[in-house]
């Protein structure tokens, strides 16, 4: 899987194509759950790929260890506030070492950081929770999670972001 788009594969498919991406994952393709009552037993008879964004770390964890969601995505916007000595990210090495133990994938949205008001903080965040995923093995993606056709970046983007971040 090189992409994860919200659109629908016949809005995005050529489009996917064009800017150099060879496995693209549509609308179709997942469940996208949020924290709506018990995202759990949402989980439980999906047969497609399931995509959860949490809000809170007491739900995350509870996904992390006990669910069947494969991508977590968005914890950066878990805290609003940073401490003064440390970014808060919305991971920390136990969280981490529960996702690498589990199998579970980080991912990166490009799209939170186009609709951000606070995008060097998201970065920031982003840039705390990509390094404790690279000391703990934790699979990352860095995906568009589009929702609109204007949204999507190419490949080439998505690398540069990458680099950005692993500075």
């Amino acid at each position: 899987m090189d992409d994860l788009v919200l659109l629908k594969r016949r809005e995005g498919e050529e489009l996917s194509k064009m800017l150099g991406f060879t496995s693209t994952l549509f609308l179709e393709d997942i469940d996208l759950v949020e924290e709506q009552g018990n995202p759990l037993k949402v989980m439980e008879g999906s047969r497609k790929i399931v995509v959860f964004r949490s809000t809170t770390e007491k739900m995350l964890r509870l996904v992390l260890e006990k669910s069947k969601a494969q991508v977590i995505v968005g914890m950066e916007a878990i805290h609003s506030e940073d401490s003064p000595h440390y970014v808060r990210g919305g991971l920390d090495q136990v969280l981490c070492r529960i996702a690498g133990v589990r199998g579970k994938i980080i991912a990166f949205s490009f799209n939170d950081i186009l609709h951000s008001p606070i995008r060097a903080k998201l970065l920031a965040r982003m840039r705390f929770n990509l390094k404790l995923c690279r000391k703990y093995n934790v699979p990352v993606l860095f995906a568009n999670f589009a929702t609109d056709k204007m949204e999507m970046r190419s490949k080439q983007d998505l690398e540069a972001w990458k680099r950005v971040l692993e500075k």
